[in-house]
């Protein structure tokens, strides 16, 4: 019994949020781009939006609305804070430093045997297990490597393979 009414409830749904094929092949069959999205927004049971502002003369020396957007990707992408982060995580394409200075607050060795690095900057770190060359205090540079990965540099000239926690 419980099965057929979930089985009922799926079908339902399904019925319910179907579009059928020649529906939306008469949508792609409009030539005109502003009714053709007029239709796929009408098959989505979207709402009007307001008759789009017809651009005015001082308008035209202003920077786009798509080009602020840009802009403030290029400025997240440059910020320090974002080093390390893959770029999934932060959601756009590559666009930030190459590498980044840093002084080690702490180091601390997880229960796995992964050692966590704290850097001023708040960044943590982790690597492999740590050979004493790495100290508390040391300024350090983390720089992108090959294939995604990142080098940390120690003072002693010992590199690490680390990758960004937090």
């Amino acid at each position: 019994m419980i099965k057929h009414a979930v089985c009922l409830l799926a079908l339902a749904a399904a019925a319910a949020t179907s579009v059928r094929a020649e529906t939306l092949a008469s949508c792609a069959a409009i030539a005109a781009p502003d009714a053709r999205l007029a239709c796929y927004d009408a098959l989505a049971h979207r709402p009007k939006d307001a008759a789009p502002e017809k651009p005015s003369a001082s308008a035209a020396q202003k920077p786009s609305a798509a080009a602020a957007p840009a802009s403030a990707t290029a400025t997240s992408a440059q910020d320090p804070n974002n080093f390390g982060l893959s770029l999934a995580q932060q959601h756009m394409a590559f666009a930030g430093p190459t590498s980044i200075k840093a002084r080690v607050e702490a180091i601390n060795s997880g229960p796995n045997g992964q050692t966590y690095i704290v850097l001023d900057s708040g960044q943590t770190w982790t690597m492999g297990e740590n050979d004493g060359w790495l100290s508390k205090g040391d300024a350090v540079t983390i720089k992108r490597a090959a294939l995604g990965a990142f080098l940390l540099t120690a003072p002693s000239n010992h590199s690490y393979h680390v990758r960004r926690v937090h």
